[in-house]
């Protein structure tokens, strides 16, 4: 840099550093601005400024500090400017300016794209580092702990992204997006939508929604097809339910209907696989996404990551397909309004329970108004209240609109709100009718009940009330609960009660805004992260949450990696754990390979490996089918830990946990 071009320098520099430091609202941002320029102004002096020359003794050119000096200011300057702009036009307000704009998708979601993945960069983190601290890992200790734990929070981050971009992908184009050039925009009062290029394709009536035969799945580079299907058809106006256990092939089946094979989902059809009259081959994903709608087993995965709130989501493909605005408010109000989410609407997506989100991603694919609707155990997370009467709706609405629903499900599920099966996976095939009915063992565990053991309390929750930032109601009011050893507990109550969040408060993974959860008599907020994984065992409701390594070994040993056993002692540990939890000979195995089931039993037995005071199980059994869920039983009536179990199965809830604990409007009933 000149030196006449310092001055200009340091003059941006000064304004825009000024009116950070001074803004009240941008003071959090000045501290990532200072945190962030300080060492480099460092780096600066001591390399182009000529401090380490001087202290070698070397000369050392005044010029060569007023170039690093202007150098600095210059980044400075540009850097402290975006987080201004930033406070005043956050990435939100950025983002639905492009989609709403007239760019074309593709422009748009290009340029759109670094923000995206900033956001999703910084909730996956979270949710990372909240895993993390479970495990002993003290994500908020000195900065030499913090240091240590980016290589444990880095692997666990990029593998996540990477292992959900093919299922994101699928979502963007279930939902259109890049169908047609011009995107409509409900933002936009008094236009009638940008017009497509080309109409969609006008809808013919035929006698079969979906018709195959002799279809088969073939795996790259497997002789032998891992899916076959003889004969399979569903007629407009109708709904067929097919069950199958952990990894029979429900998935794969969506993923045939959906023209996701092999954009989506590598491998190969083979037969005859019809979907509207059409071979599904014919068309890619994103070309079936106005006629074909699946929901994912992951709600999550269902969404476009392209949006802020509720009703912006449900909006998404509507205004992909290019309609106008009126159809889209309509579409809009009518999906929400049919799912029971209205009162969600302005709510982010990223904040809705586990339940919430399942509700959100089934109202989404009703906005596209499709004429086949598969749901891939698209109803696992939510109340078993509101099952029925969404199964009625989806049914009445295949009825009124001559579309027609697949609906993918596990066995044996007594709260299950559908018919009789017309068919069932096994072996590799899908076979008509029910599947063999496996009846569940019996709980032979001790008949406990809650408050008559005089022990000393294993959990009590004192006057607990939580709040979470920026809401004006708190969403705990002063609950009250005692657990003592070996007593187990169901906790129970509608979608977005706060369950998974008591959880967290009992795990001390967040504090609360008043009273206290003790373990033992001690705080648990108060302990330190490595006190806390080694006495409280949490198993998260999404197991991927809590996987950090690359093997099963690896995933199990992780949980002692502190503890003061020799390495015999440490593989005797995850021998027997593994094979409490049927993962014997899987021991080198990627976690993320393995199907829903075996991924949870991971999880589960890196808590095996350990014996502490508490297990905290949030929807333990929604992964399993019945075998695997008596083997999960097994392994939790052996366990000498008092255990609370989040639970949306009243038949499991009832058998196993002689306490009930329930939570609505705030309050919980013990």
């Amino acid at each position: 840099m000149g030196l006449p071009a310092f001055p200009f320098a340091a003059a941006m520099a000064g304004l825009s550093a000024g009116a950070v430091l001074l803004w009240p609202r941008s003071r959090h941002r000045a501290k990532a601005v200072a945190l962030f320029m300080l060492p480099l102004a460092l780096g600066f002096w001591l390399i182009h400024g000529g401090a380490l020359q001087l202290l070698f003794g070397g000369p050392v050119q005044p010029s060569r500090a007023i170039w690093a000096l202007g150098l600095w200011l210059r980044i400075l300057s540009v850097i402290s400017a975006s987080q201004l702009w930033l406070e005043y036009v956050p990435p939100p307000v950025l983002i639905r300016s492009l989609f709403a704009g007239r760019l074309p998708a593709s422009w748009a979601f290009l340029l759109a794209s670094p923000l995206l993945l900033s956001e999703q960069i910084r909730n996956r983190a979270a949710q990372v580092r909240e895993a993390q601290l479970s495990r002993g890992v003290p994500v908020n200790g000195t900065f030499f702990e913090r240091a240590s734990s980016l290589t444990a929070l880095v692997f666990p981050l990029m593998l996540g992204l990477l292992n959900e971009l093919p299922a994101r992908s699928a979502a963007l184009d279930m939902k259109g997006f890049g169908l047609f050039p011009r995107r409509s925009s409900i933002a936009r009062e008094g236009e009638t939508g940008a017009r497509p290029d080309r109409e969609p394709a006008p809808r013919k009536s035929c006698s079969r929604m979906a018709d195959l035969r002799g279809a088969a799945f073939f795996s790259p580079g497997e002789p032998a097809p891992l899916l076959e299907i003889p004969e399979f058809s569903v007629p407009p106006g109708k709904a067929a339910f097919l069950e199958g256990g952990n990894g029979s092939g429900k998935s794969t089946l969506a993923s045939m209907l959906s023209g996701a094979v092999p954009e989506h989902r590598g491998g190969s059809i083979a037969g005859e696989v019809r979907v509207l009259g059409e071979d599904v081959t014919a068309r890619s994903c994103l070309a079936w996404s106005p006629d074909v709608q699946t929901v994912q087993q992951n709600p999550v995965l269902s969404l476009s990551g392209c949006t802020f709130t509720v009703r912006e989501e449900v909006a998404f493909g509507p205004e992909n397909l290019a309609l106008p605005p009126e159809e889209i408010r309509a579409r809009v109000e009518r999906a929400l309004d049919l799912t029971g989410i209205a009162h969600l609407g302005d709510r982010n997506p990223v904040c809705l329970s586990g339940g919430e989100a399942q509700k959100l991603a089934l109202a989404s694919a009703l906005a596209m108004n499709p004429r086949l609707l598969v749901l891939d155990e698209a109803f696992s997370r939510i109340h078993p209240a509101d099952r029925h009467s969404l199964a009625s709706v989806l049914r009445r609405q295949a009825l009124e609109e001559d579309s027609a629903l697949v609906v993918l499900e596990k066995p044996g599920n007594v709260s299950s709100p559908w018919f009789s099966p017309a068919g069932h996976f096994r072996d590799g095939r899908l076979l008509p009718g029910s599947s063999p009915v496996l009846v569940k063992r019996q709980s032979s565990g001790p008949s406990l009940s809650s408050g008559i053991n005089d022990d000393q309390p294993v959990l009590v929750i004192d006057d607990l009330s939580f709040r979470w930032k920026g809401e004006t109601s708190p969403l705990l009011r002063s609950l009250n609960a005692v657990l003592r050893q070996g007593e187990r507990a169901a906790l129970t109550g509608p979608n977005g009660a706060g369950k998974s969040t008591l959880m967290r408060l009992c795990a001390g993974l967040v504090e609360p805004e008043k009273g206290a959860v003790l373990l033992g008599g001690v705080p648990v907020a108060s302990m330190a992260p490595g006190e806390r994984a080694a006495r409280i065992g949490f198993l998260f409701q999404d197991a991927e949450r809590q996987i950090f390594h690359s093997t099963v070994a690896g995933e199990v040993l992780f949980s002692l990696r502190n503890s003061p056993l020799s390495q015999d002692e440490r593989m005797e540990r995850m021998r027997l754990a593994l094979s409490a939890t049927g993962l014997s000979g899987k021991e080198e195995k990627h976690p993320l390979d393995l199907n829903a089931a075996e991924r949870r039993m991971v999880a589960v037995a890196s808590l095996s490996v350990r014996e502490g005071d508490l297990l905290l199980l949030d929807e333990p059994t929604r992964d399993f089918d019945p075998e695997w869920q008596v083997l999960f039983e097994e392994w939790m009536l052996s366990r000498p830990e008092a255990i609370v179990a989040v639970s949306h199965d009243p038949e499991f809830a009832g058998r196993l946990f002689p306490a009930a604990w329930s939570l609505d409007g705030g309050h919980l009933t013990t």
